[in-house]
């Protein structure tokens, strides 16, 4: 790969290529950690801090939207789905409750009968149980049972109606949507002039999306070992508007996520977004942006223009930048490679 670098020159169009043997070393460009340097674009995403979007859990009609409002607070009800079908359910589930409880009380009065008679029995006199039917109805086991018995049922009924009515409040979470938190809400169908009519949406049709405005990020996903090793809170990222303007992001964090288009994993950074520029960011989100990747170094580093060095005598023998920089300025290593500078520190 002798000349590898002669050839980026060539690339760049520099004329004095051919010179190159009577060009020297290019100076050392000092700076500050002030200073931000252009890495690459790269594809982003704009994110909400957290992101809900509800479906049509069955075939139906959704109605009691809330027209004309884009925020909402947590617990409100914004769609209902299915309203008359799940009222019927609700009634039918009351019934059925106030059956159980009726038929486990009647079990509790037969088993507390049973258990008088024993007493009773216990306490007649031998004469006088000898004209009593029972054959020895006074067992001591046969009492415990009962007892036991009782008691049990007796703690069916306190917990008779609990598991019915949370398997219906799960069930109705599906057709009773609720923010799940503070945050903006559009609906995915278009709303009806007349309020009062239903609207009929098919099976795992997209009814509402809602978005914790809280904050929102840029999100980019980054696999270049070489930016990946470095400190993340010396990235930046941009994405420039159609007014002219930019949005900058500040690092907050990043986490493994799942790959969408390849279902494998992404490492991916999220850049915080002022106040200032969320309602720029909601209009955003979902859409294909291209952001603008910068480092800021937190420690002293020189910038080195790339086009100097491949003019220099040392690029016709070097195989790649790391080689030129060693040439070139020994003392330093590379730290990162940006699109028309290298960064490096000293050793």
């Amino acid at each position: 790969m002798t000349g590898w670098i002669a050839g980026i020159a060539a690339f760049f169009c520099i004329p004095a290529l051919a010179r190159a043997e009577e060009t020297p070393a290019p100076a050392l460009q000092e700076a500050v950690p002030a200073v931000r340097v252009f890495i690459m674009q790269m594809q982003a995403q704009i994110t909400p801090e957290r992101i809900r979007t509800f479906v049509m859990p069955a075939a139906g009609h959704v109605n009691n939207w809330l027209p004309d409002r884009t925020r909402e607070q947590k617990d409100a009800i914004i769609a209902t789905v299915n309203e008359e079908d799940m009222e019927l359910k609700r009634k039918e589930l009351e019934i059925q409750i106030l059956k159980d409880k009726t038929a486990k009380r009647d079990e509790i009065v037969a088993l507390r009968k049973q258990l008088e008679e024993i007493n009773f029995y216990a306490g007649l006199t031998p004469e006088e149980k000898r004209w009593h039917d029972k054959k020895n109805p006074s067992d001591k086991e046969a009492v415990q049972s009962l007892k036991e018995k009782i008691s049990l049922a007796e703690k069916e009924l306190e917990l008779i109606d609990i598991k019915p009515r949370r398997d219906f409040e799960k069930e109705e979470e599906n057709y009773v949507l609720r923010m799940p938190f503070d945050g903006r809400l559009q609906y995915q169908f278009t709303l009806p002039a007349d309020e009062a009519q239903p609207v009929y949406l098919e099976p795992s049709t997209p009814i509402a999306t809602v978005c914790d405005d809280s904050a929102y990020y840029i999100t980019v996903s980054i696999s270049n070992p070489d930016l990946t090793r470095l400190d993340p809170s010396t990235l930046r990222v941009e994405i420039p508007l159609a007014n002219g303007g930019s949005m900058s992001g500040i690092f907050s964090h990043k986490r493994v996520e799942k790959n969408p288009s390849t279902g494998g994993n992404i490492l991916a950074y999220f850049f915080k977004l002022p106040p200032a520029q969320h309602d720029d960011a909601h209009g955003m989100i979902g859409s294909n942006c291209t952001a603008r990747l910068y480092y800021v170094p937190n420690t002293p580093v020189i910038l080195l223009d790339k086009m100097a060095l491949a003019s220099s005598p040392a690029a016709k023998t070097s195989a790649s930048w790391q080689e030129l920089l060693e040439a070139v300025h020994p003392e330093y290593e590379l730290i990162l490679e940006g699109e028309s500078q290298l960064i490096a520190r000293k050793k």
